[in-house]
């Protein structure tokens, strides 16, 4: 169950990095370092959400 949570928050995580990279920056279509940034950064979000929030609250 714990795996199929962090895929989940993984996914949201990139999926709400790349609304906010396509909010705050002019993208453009192909694949560059603000492709990385949303991706990265909404793969860490998904971590941060899922060790640093969920775990922690269930102990």
């Amino acid at each position: 169950m714990r795996a199929v949570r962090l895929i989940i928050l993984l996914i949201a995580g990139i999926v709400v990095g790349n609304v906010l990279v396509t909010l705050l920056m002019t993208r453009d279509t192909g694949l560059g370092v603000d492709e990385l940034i949303a991706f990265a950064g909404g793969a860490a979000l998904g971590l941060l959400v899922e060790f640093g929030l969920l775990r922690r609250s269930g102990r």
